[in-house]
């Protein structure tokens, strides 16, 4: 069929209709997909950011931590506030917003998830201490109690939740001039509760007032029961003062050091088991305990101290050494029993200023000074006035894990304070590791603060500063887990434990301010 130019002209005018309409529709389609496209971008953005800023501000209290929270948080805010108008918008087109939302949600937490450290809680804190005036004198943990020690009173804690499980109170108006600083059990035969199996016994000197630490009990630390009491004959003290390491725990012994010499008695019964005379000329200093020794050292006027080790359960004496003083001793500790460790600083500025550590036969192995070329030894944590601090039982600053010392290490600039009407702090802090084998520094873990609490667990070290606690490897100073402390600080020297997946308790010597007397953290 032929075709006419009229049939040209309409095919002309429904082609400019669909054109017309295919224009109008790619148009409307676009405006659309535009629309669209804000919704969405403005339903994950705003939710991602959103969700990432209160994940931020709950997150401390669920167990996370570490400085990225703070650097999420501004994040946060600075993404709200130009995606803050398009998440409102997709909240008002729940259609395509919703699910933009849902997305985004799950972004911001794989976010936070991603780039969160952990972080402990107070879970318990025990009440302040009263009166003001009171201090700790020591603490011991023992299973899931955490105990703690003051003049009038000893406290023990149930580690997990923070109930008080029992009280023990010096007879009359004695107060405590003593502890041991280990633990033991006594084996059958030891005091306790009817039908129970004996727990952990700790050893408490105590005496009225002004007056000689003339008495040592036998406390059992799962009720709180006094075993045994035996005299002793004790130097005089000042006020209600206490002294440290003068009684010991040493296997199934409790050792306790007396004017002229030392006493071994059962752990179970307090009954006589050995006697171990100073030598002449000599007083008693200290006594210290292990599994099958007893360490003694006695100060001998002008002489050198004199070291001994004797068997735990006769005394025999095993090995003699004249420590490497001359003209007195300012402060001395055992560190550790088996490898043989002790802490030496005489009196003079030349003197010896080391960690020494000795054999089985008494010969010296190693020295390792405490102040070098390049870092101070925090030997007793809280530096060389730390025996004014927990003083029936100072803290070690410097732990024994296999063959190696591991104790705090400061240089100046560790710390520093900025000037101003609003000063701050930064401060870094350290982990050293020296072989006992001799003398040779092993490895170096840095930290983010000074270390206030120190305690070995197994083959590792956890590590308290004041805003973190850090597990360190002991053979590699390698850092593990690292936690973030929420909530209470320790400004101070503290004594910490471990129990359980990152279980922690505090105890402080000073409860009546700055913090709790003892606190649980996980």
């Amino acid at each position: 069929m032929a075709v006419g130019p009229e049939d040209d002209v309409v095919r002309a005018g429904w082609g400019a209709r669909s054109a017309w309409k295919s224009r109008s529709a790619w148009t409307n389609g676009s405006a659309w997909s535009k629309e669209t496209w804000l919704v969405v971008s403005g339903g994950v953005l705003g939710a991602m950011f959103a969700s990432m800023g209160l994940a931020v501000l709950l997150g401390p209290g669920n167990g996370f931590g570490g400085e990225s929270l703070a650097y999420m948080g501004v994040i946060s805010v600075l993404g709200l506030m130009p995606c803050g108008a398009g998440f409102v918008w997709a909240l008002i087109h729940p259609r395509y917003g919703l699910p933009s939302a849902a997305v985004g949600a799950l972004l911001g937490l794989g976010l936070f998830l991603s780039f969160a450290g952990g972080g402990v809680n107070d879970a318990w804190r025990a009440p302040l201490d009263r009166p003001s005036t009171t201090r700790a004198l020591g603490s011991w943990t023992a299973g899931d109690l955490v105990v703690r020690v003051r003049p009038d009173q000893v406290v023990a804690y149930r580690s997990a939740t923070g109930t008080v499980v029992w009280r023990w109170t010096p007879p009359g108006e004695d107060s405590v001039c003593a502890m041991s600083r280990g633990t033991g059990r006594a084996g059958p035969g030891a005091a306790g509760s009817a039908g129970a199996a004996p727990g952990a016994v700790g050893l408490i000197g105590h005496s009225p007032h002004d007056q000689p630490c003339a008495a040592v009990t036998a406390v059992d630390l799962a009720d709180g029961r006094s075993g045994w009491t035996a005299a002793v004959d004790a130097p005089a003290r000042a006020g209600d003062s206490a002294a440290p390491d003068v009684v010991a725990v040493a296997g199934q012994q409790a050792v306790l050091q007396e004017k002229d010499g030392w006493r071994g008695v059962r752990l179970a019964d307090g009954g006589a088991a050995w006697r171990s005379p100073v030598d002449g000329g000599c007083a008693p200093r200290q006594v210290a305990g292990g599994a099958a020794d007893v360490v003694t050292v006695a100060q001998c006027g002008a002489a050198a101290p004199v070291l001994r080790s004797l068997a735990a359960g006769d005394g025999q004496e095993r090995s003699r050494i004249a420590l490497p003083v001359a003209g007195g001793l300012k402060n001395l500790a055992v560190v550790s029993v088996a490898p043989l460790t002790v802490w030496v600083d005489a009196e003079g500025e030349r003197g010896t200023h080391a960690v020494l550590s000795y054999d089985r036969d008494g010969r010296r192995r190693a020295t390792i000074p405490v102040s070098g070329d390049e870092y101070d030894l925090d030997v007793m944590l809280g530096g060389l006035h730390a025996f004014d601090e927990f003083d029936a039982r100072p803290l070690f600053g410097g732990v024994v894990v296999g063959d190696l010392f591991i104790v705090p290490a400061q240089k100046p600039g560790d710390v520093s304070i900025s000037g101003g009407s609003h000063p701050s702090r930064s401060a870094t802090g350290r982990l050293v590791a020296y072989s006992l084998a001799d003398g040779g520094q092993r490895w170096t873990a840095g930290l983010d603060d000074q270390v206030t609490g120190l305690v070995a667990d197994g083959t590792s070290v956890w590590a308290m500063t004041r805003a973190r606690i850090v597990r360190v490897d002991a053979a590699t100073g390698r850092k593990g887990v690292e936690l973030d402390v929420n909530g209470t600080a320790s400004l101070y020297p503290a004594d910490l434990s471990v129990s359980g997946a990152e279980r922690f308790t505090v105890v402080a010597e000073d409860g009546t301010r700055d913090e709790p007397p003892v606190r649980g953290m996980r």
